[in-house]
């Protein structure tokens, strides 16, 4: 069993902008707009997104949510429910994973989870009981927990000779559990000392029909109310149960989501409404909009004591209210969950929701891109093109983005509109076939203005923009020999360096003094060698430049890096090779990532690299790449998934943005890209109060900028030199003990000894 202490509350529901995210903390960017269950507490009404919980007070408008980075333990929720009578929030997930929320603390069971089962181990459904167990439904039968002792009491296996049973949902009535599952509705007697053994179940016998046609349950006004799915085209069916006899009412949903009951009334929920119930069967009220809101689309609903309903909306995040009143709540977040690129700037960060299949086909999402401004998240959705799968930002104006269309060629978005798009209509960009077939790996532009594109799957791949706005392709498609094209980047020497994906390796081009003519260009289309003439990996899928003009490629098989780019048209003098780790064994030593694919390499203010691998989360590495700063993945951080789509660093902050298959999260580093001069030098958090633990930054500063820390006598504290535009001080002397409380001055000097900069630090012990 595992704890995870909460936050304090203060920080714990935070919605922070770039510059307020403590060096070493993680954030979410996750989706709450798709909410999917509810429950409800005394005080509290909470909802669940597939990412993270959150929450609204009615009594005084309160909110906050709770994730990975402060309290959960894993992502896609299955289930929550609330018991007031513990204070406890039940939370499930897919993967049989369960958190118990309290007031001070989060405790994981990760029993299910680990569990070697050949089935699933999706928590479906929690029901708390009288007598202090708490019975959770899953996709193999019925686990038993004692809240008490936190731990799992027993498993019911209850389907056909004990096997694997997938229940829907339990409750007790009357002295009975009830379960809804594949089988239909099973019964056992609650006071049964072997409920453990599958033959003290039974199934109702007057509900035997289709198997899966039973899908939810509740108890109200001394009526047992099960739900029957009979068909996609037919309406429901909802059973009533007085202990006696069953009887049956048709409602006017199809594919009813979730039936529940409260005090003075019941809800049923389809995606077509809600129908409210004051006492059942007499006419329900049809709920499907909200006041003036869009229509609902309500996938789960719960009753409260006051007969007002919290509900969990496809489109609008947490409803709450009734009839003509409601409440509308979601944590700032972007529309969903997909990342596939990730572009900071200094202003903003952009983040694609694009995509190509794994085969480099189209999955034709819609083009859409989300973009947090002044610490807000707004999506822009664009149905007239698809599939998008770069951005890439204009050298001419400071809110223009070139987004790469994989089909749609490159669309221009200036000032959050639609400026330009560019296809084989009015460039010589080509398409494969008649119709959205005009695919583009990426853009770049060069020193001189001119925006570079490559264009998969066509005779003339390498197009050209000239900064007068005339066109010019290129037939290069002999010498690539390849239907995709990837990435294009633009190396510190001016070369173009295009990645051919699949084994293809790369094609550069230095574009030489008339960038319009092919006759000016020098290219050359290689797969790596090593220097003694071996192969090296040719399955490029990331490549990043660092700040020495080194080059940095993820392969399928690791790392491969080169010290002399500027010499790839000379194949004699260019080479490639592995990131060499030195062993603690002498004259022995390892590849960097040579087990791993390594799908995107970003590098920060402090020449580190950051490394998203496919299946096993981020790596940081130092500059030279031989020393391992962190390792992230999910079992060990608040990532959402080990399968990683895109990295990118924000050069202010140093807060590194993590796109997964999962969705966005960043973690706060200790680099920021150096300024050519001292700026605004300041330090945070500054007053250090006694409760903070983490590390005191220093910001403004440029390269390798000598920093000390003396108290108000002069004494010599801490000294340490800046990584990037940041120095970092643990709040601990030379002697390692935390300082007491007082004001400290940190003295700054640039390497030459020609800047400095002075400040004052107030420390709270």
């Amino acid at each position: 069993m595992k704890q995870r202490l909460l936050l304090l509350a203060i920080s714990l529901f935070a919605f922070s902008g770039f510059s307020q995210v403590p060096v070493g903390k993680w954030r979410d960017h996750f989706s709450y707009r798709q909410a999917n269950y509810t429950a409800i507490s005394n005080n509290r009404i909470y909802a669940a997104s597939a990412n993270g919980v959150f929450w609204y007070d009615p009594s005084n408008g309160h909110t906050g949510k709770l994730t990975t980075v402060n309290g959960l333990h894993d992502i896609g929720i299955t289930a929550i429910e609330y018991s007031n009578n513990h204070k406890l929030l039940a939370v499930g997930y897919e993967n049989g994973n369960i958190d118990l929320v309290l007031e001070n603390r989060v405790v994981n069971l990760p029993y299910i989870m680990q569990k070697p089962l050949q089935g699933a181990k999706r928590i479906n459904h929690f029901y708390f009981t009288s007598n202090g167990q708490l019975l959770v439904s899953t996709g193999f039968g019925i686990v038993v927990v004692n809240i008490d002792k936190m731990e799992i009491k027993d498993t019911y296996y209850i389907g056909e000779g004990g096997s694997d049973c997938w229940v829907n949902e339990t409750i007790v009535f009357e002295g009975k559990i009830y379960a809804v599952t594949d089988m239909g509705l099973l019964s056992a007697d609650v006071n049964n000392p072997l409920l453990i053994h599958f033959e003290s179940w039974s199934a109702v016998p007057e509900l035997q029909v289709e198997p899966n046609s039973y899908s939810s349950l509740a108890v109200f006004n001394g009526f047992l109310l099960v739900n029957q799915s009979t068909g996609a085209l037919s309406p429901d069916v909802i059973w009533s149960f007085d202990g006696l006899q069953w009887n049956s009412q048709p409602t006017t949903f199809t594919q009813v989501r979730n039936i529940d009951a409260g005090q003075s009334h019941m809800v049923v929920v389809s995606r077509e409404g809600i129908l409210l119930y004051s006492n059942f069967p007499a006419q329900p009220i049809l709920i499907n909009q909200y006041e003036s809101q869009s229509t609902a689309r309500p996938n789960f609903a719960k009753v409260g004591t006051d007969g007002r309903l919290a509900v969990a909306d496809n489109m609008l995040g947490l409803m709450y209210g009734g009839e003509n009143a409601w409440t509308r709540f979601r944590p700032n977040g972007p529309d969903d969950d997909r990342a596939y690129f990730v572009m900071p700037t200094n202003n903003d960060l952009y983040v694609l929701a694009g995509a190509r299949s794994e085969s480099w086909g189209n999955r034709f999402f819609p083009l859409s891109f989300h973009k947090l401004s002044n610490n807000q998240w707004a999506t822009i959705t664009n149905h007239n093109f698809f599939d998008a799968v770069r951005i890439t930002s204009s050298p001419n104006h400071t809110d223009e983005y070139y987004i790469s269309s994989w089909g749609h060629g490159v669309i221009v978005y200036r000032d959050g509109q639609v400026a330009e798009h560019y296809d084989p209509n009015n460039s010589s960009l080509q398409t494969i076939l008649p119709g959205a077939y005009c695919r583009i790996g990426g853009v770049a532009f060069d020193t001189k203005g001119n925006m570079w594109v490559t264009n998969a799957g066509v005779s003339y791949p390498i197009s050209v923009r000239l900064a007068d706005g005339t066109w010019k392709s290129f037939p290069y498609e002999n010498i690539i020999s390849s239907q995709r094209l990837s990435d294009i980047t633009l190396s510190p020497n001016g070369y173009l360096w295009v990645v051919i994906p699949s084994g293809g390796g790369l094609f550069v081009i230095d574009p030489g003094d008339n960038p319009e003519s092919a006759s000016s260009h020098t290219v050359r289309r290689f797969t790596p060698v090593a220097p003694d003439g071996s192969s090296l990996p040719s399955d490029i899928k990331s490549l990043a430049f660092d700040r020495n003009g080194h080059l940095w490629l993820g392969t399928t098989e690791g790392v491969l890096v080169s010290y002399n780019p500027g010499q790839v048209l000379n194949p004699s003098e260019f080479a490639l090779q592995y990131v060499r780790i030195p062993s603690e064994q002498e004259g022995i030593a390892a590849e960097l990532l040579k087990s791993q694919t390594v799908t995107a390499i970003a590098v920060d203010g402090g020449n580190r690299k950051w490394f998203g691998t496919l299946r096993s989360g981020v790596y940081c590495q130092s500059a030279d790449g031989a020393q391992q700063l962190h390792h992230f993945t999910k079992s060990n951080s608040p990532l959402p998934s080990n399968t990683i789509e895109h990295i990118g660093v924000h050069p202010t902050t140093g807060e590194v943005f993590i796109a997964t298959d999962r969705g966005l999260i960043s973690f706060r580093g200790d680099a920021t890209e150096p300024a050519a001069r001292f700026g605004k030098v300041y330090a945070f958090p500054n007053p250090v109060r006694p409760d903070f633990e983490g590390p005191i930054t220093i910001t403004g500063l440029v390269e390798n900028t000598s920093v000390k820390i003396t108290d108000i006598a002069g004494n010599l504290v801490f000294e340490t030199t800046s990584v990037g535009g940041q120095a970092s001080w643990d709040g601990r002397n030379l002697r390692g003990n935390r300082v007491s409380t007082g004001v400290y001055l940190f003295f700054c000097a640039d390497s030459t000894g020609e800047e400095s900069a002075v400040g004052k630090i107030l420390f709270i012990k």
